[in-house]
């Protein structure tokens, strides 16, 4: 694997005064000041992926300043209207070879990087079958396989939780990318509808299962926190 895209479009509005106007990825992690984006760029160089893509568009002059050469960037100038299925889409001359995709405000464990490379499979999806939250993109699974993925399915009886990490070999970004081109109206769903797509198509989606390692998706003040109390267990 040498690719990794990051998606860092977002405005992060549920978050107010505590991330003071910056996108969610710039929030500081530790007493280091150590942001979210840069542990994430640190973990993936650990795992010899070289090639790092970031696509900004909310305050996207402030990534670029803190990231400098350490990684490439898109801008994605619509990202005011739309979610990260436009945003990704944007970014399809990239999709044509194997990449890691990551939402850019979960901060996770190294190791589920290093495990999830590891797995020969078209697509891996990183889920933690040991919770199943409110607010987040849930999962339906069977065996070693993917069913369902998206915030339509209710947490109690969902499977899981996907942690916004998804590993893509050739064939899989193909795929992933066919079914981005077909939702290119579609402005208010996150690219997990694509992985979807391709499961009702019959394509296999599997899964690499976080459970027993720590992660946390930043999507407002009650995770920050969370996460600050925490930090700790990523060590």
């Amino acid at each position: 694997m040498k690719k990794a895209i990051i998606l860092a479009a977002g405005i992060g509005s549920r978050l107010g005064k505590t991330s003071k106007n910056k996108p969610k990825c710039l929030l500081r992690l530790n007493n280091k000041k150590e942001t979210i984006i840069e542990r994430q760029i640190k973990v993936l160089k650990q795992n010899k992926i070289k090639d790092i893509l970031i696509l900004t568009g909310y305050k996207t002059k402030e990534i670029i300043k803190k990231i400098g050469k350490k990684a490439r960037y898109i801008y994605f100038p619509n990202f005011r209207n739309t979610n990260n299925l436009q945003t990704l889409l944007h970014a399809n001359k990239e999709l044509n070879e194997e990449f890691l995709c990551l939402f850019s405000d979960v901060v996770f464990n190294e190791k589920i990087i290093k495990n999830i490379l590891k797995m020969k499979k078209n697509i891996v999806a990183a889920i933690d079958t040991g919770q199943s939250l409110p607010g987040t993109m849930r999962i339906k699974k069977k065996k070693n396989m993917l069913l369902d993925i998206g915030s339509h399915l209710d947490a109690k009886n969902s499977d899981g939780n996907f942690i916004g990490i998804c590993k893509f070999n050739r064939k899989g970004a193909r795929l992933l990318k066919k079914a981005l081109i077909k939702e290119k109206n579609n402005n208010t769903d996150y690219y997990t509808l694509a992985l979807r797509k391709i499961i009702i198509k019959k394509y296999k989606v599997n899964f690499y299962d976080c459970k027993n390692y720590f992660w946390k998706e930043i999507d407002d003040i009650k995770d920050y926190t969370y996460l600050k109390n925490n930090y700790k267990k990523l060590l």
